[in-house]
């Protein structure tokens, strides 16, 4: 018999004496009222403090009563027991419960007299208890006698047992061979995924059979296989196989099995009895694999080690590999095309003779894998190309190890970030230039709000109105400038915010075209919008969108010469909102157009003309922001056209009020 059922049998076995000895007690009392009150009293305390369960009585939400075994079990003494309600040292878990059955079963309700729950000892510890009670009288008024025993190890011990069962079963059933166990017995207790993929057959339907019926899906009789011969041997089955090889309590063999679909496979066969605590063997289990398509396998290798040796030449990024004295044995094209050598003059030579990088000597980033075993990188560095010319790259390295594990070589990849380490410092000078061109337009407000200040000029209405709007277009370059400023943090941290809600498309363009006007005629450039009127309202970010519009606007102008046209045309194609921005101007190379939207970029035939880089980019974020896209054509010399599509806003979008002018920084 286990030992924690031995326990709890003495344990209510105790119990029971308790009660019978209570039970004669109240004959006494029947007798004798007084005498036998007292003599049950010393019987009940004699007994309660005796026992190795908890015993307690409760009244109301208070205890009464708890035995020492209690007070053991809890962590509690009996006062502060008292002072607590009953179901305090119960575990939050269980606590409702514990709670609402006392209560209830005081009451006369019907309540379960047996069930196990959780308490909290006094330092903070959870243990099972097993509770028993029963509703007694105490001076005339209902109460509760409870016993109850500590089955925390019982409690372990068996959800240790679940879990290592889930364990073995998950194991055995995620493994990549096809596995199936089988009892003393010949049931079948295991029938994994893989050995279902295998035969065809489900493991609901042969779980639990027995008479050999594992055997059926492998051959066409009911007889014993690899896994019965492991728990009992039979020569006249051993003959059955080309052989059978022993290991100990292993056996492993190889056979034709006819029931595999679709037409009989090779099988690899291991099978290996199991054994109880005792050594007695209660079970087997068996592994199998196909082996039929091994020299297709084998095949299949050797295409893979060739496909792998196309994708290490078509990798986008530079690759060597060396072999344990750090001479080359293989570059990719990439590699040879970032240092300017040929495979055949690079094979055979040490690695820090071809690629000259200024970590060979003392920071080899192939010697530091090897050295602790594990890759390395990134690390910035320089290479030096076979003609002289030094290239920034960015490596990493790696040991390379055969099947058992052995060092055989190392593998060192590099990028060529010449181009990105370009484009860093065009940032770092691109802050600088912010600041610089932030100085021209503070020193122009400065000198004529000093101007205005001086008692001379206070007087000269001319001059004031000359100074203010002098400082009025300085201020709105400097406005400009920040908001670039502001687009280019919020561009580069992918941090670019919108705040949506009804926006009115026809007032918004015709306060562009107000806003614009004057600066067209000033140039010569003309400017007119069509179909703009009539657009429908879209949910979208007005200040977002206003300036992608002005972006555009102030492309087409600033590209336009003297005499030419900008045009704005506008419709509604279903739920969509087409805008084109056409211009007259000089145009985008073929070359140049793939990278117009990125940051930085600036055509190099626009280069006399002011600007960071960031106007487009901080357009086309916006309009992908609202679920839009934003597509440009061009032809140089004849201008180009940026169209922007918008979606609709929705039918239960509640347009709101038309917005109130625009607000301005000057």
């Amino acid at each position: 018999m286990p030992e924690d059922e031995a326990t709890t049998r003495e344990l209510r076995r105790e119990i029971e004496r308790m009660r019978a000895s209570l039970g004669r007690g109240q004959g006494r009392r029947n007798a004798d009222p007084e005498s036998a009150a007292d003599h049950q009293e010393a019987d009940f305390h004699t007994l309660a403090q005796t026992v190795s369960a908890a015993i307690f009585i409760i009244q109301g939400e208070r205890f009464l009563y708890m035995n020492p075994a209690g007070e053991r079990l809890c962590g509690y003494t009996k006062e502060e027991l008292k002072a607590l309600p009953f179901w305090q040292i119960i575990h939050p878990d269980f606590r409702q419960m514990v709670k609402e059955r006392g209560l209830a079963r005081q009451k006369g309700e019907e309540v379960p007299t047996r069930y196990e729950f959780k308490i909290l000892t006094k330092d903070g510890r959870e243990r099972w208890a097993s509770f028993t009670a029963a509703v007694i009288k105490h001076h005339g008024e209902p109460a509760i006698l409870g016993t109850a025993f500590d089955i925390t190890e019982h409690k372990n011990a068996q959800h240790e047992i679940k879990e290592s069962r889930k364990r073995l079963a998950d194991i055995i059933n995620f493994l990549p061979d096809a596995t199936f166990a089988i009892d003393r017995e010949g049931r079948v207790l295991v029938w994994n995924r893989a050995i279902e993929n295998l035969t065809g057959v489900k493991a609901e339907s042969i779980l639990g059979k027995d008479n050999y019926e594992h055997a059926l899906a492998f051959w066409d009789e009911r007889r014993p296989i690899l896994a019965d011969l492991a728990m009992e041997w039979d020569q006249t089955y051993e003959d059955r196989y080309p052989y059978v090889r022993r290991e100990g309590h292993t056996l492993l063999t190889e056979a034709f099995a006819p029931k595999i679909p679709p037409n009989g496979a090779h099988l690899w066969g291991k099978a290996t009895a199991l054994f109880d605590s005792q050594g007695e063997i209660v079970g087997a289990i068996e592994t199998v694999r196909d082996i039929t398509k091994r020299r297709a396998m084998e095949e299949a290798l050797r295409a893979s080690a060739a496909k792998h040796r196309a994708l290490v030449q078509s990798l986008p990024v530079g690759m060597i590999s060396v072999d344990p004295e750090f001479h080359i044995t293989e570059i990719n094209s990439q590699g040879e095309k970032i240092l300017g050598y040929s495979q055949g003059e690079v094979l055979g030579r040490p690695c820090g003779e071809v690629l000259r990088a200024e970590v060979c000597h003392g920071q080899c980033p192939i010697r530091g894998a090897l050295s602790r075993g594990e890759p390395t990188g990134p690390i910035d560095t320089t290479f030096q190309s076979k003609d002289g010319t030094r290239k920034a790259v960015r490596i990493r390295a790696s040991g390379l190890y055969d099947l058992e594990g052995k060092l055989v070589g190392g593998v060192e990849i590099f990028q060529d970030i010449t181009e990105l380490k370009a484009l860093e410092r065009e940032r770092a000078n691109l802050v600088s230039m912010f600041a610089h061109d932030m100085k021209s337009p503070l020193v122009g407000i400065q000198g004529f709000a000093l101007r205005l200040l001086k008692k001379s000029e206070l007087n000269d209405a001319d001059k004031q109105s000359k100074y203010l709007e002098i400082i009025r277009r300085e201020a709105a370059q400097l406005e400009k400038i920040i908001n670039d400023f502001l687009d280019f943090t919020r561009l580069e941290t992918g941090n670019l915010k919108l705040s949506f809600s009804a926006v009115y498309l026809d007032k918004e363009f015709l306060e562009l075209l107000e806003a614009f006007q004057a600066r067209f005629d000033q140039e010569g450039v003309g400017l007119s919008m069509l179909g703009t009127e009539s657009l429908p309202v879209i949910q979208g970010d007005a200040a977002n969108l206003r300036r992608a519009f002005t972006n555009l606007l102030d492309n087409a102008l600033k590209y336009s010469a003297r005499g030419t046209q900008v045009r704005i045309e506008a419709e509604a194609v279903g739920d969509t909102v087409v805008l084109r921005f056409i211009d007259q101007g000089a145009g985008i190379t073929p070359e140049e157009l793939p990278y117009i939207f990125d940051m930085f970029y600036r055509a190099a035939s626009h280069g006399k003309q002011p600007g960071h880089g960031l106007g487009l980019a901080g357009v086309e974020a916006i309009i992908k922001g609202h679920g839009g896209q934003v597509m440009v054509s061009s032809e140089v010399g004849k201008g180009s056209v940026f169209s922007v599509m918008l979606p609709v806003s929705q039918p239960e979008a509640e347009p709101a009020a038309p917005p109130g002018p625009e607000k301005s920084l000057v």
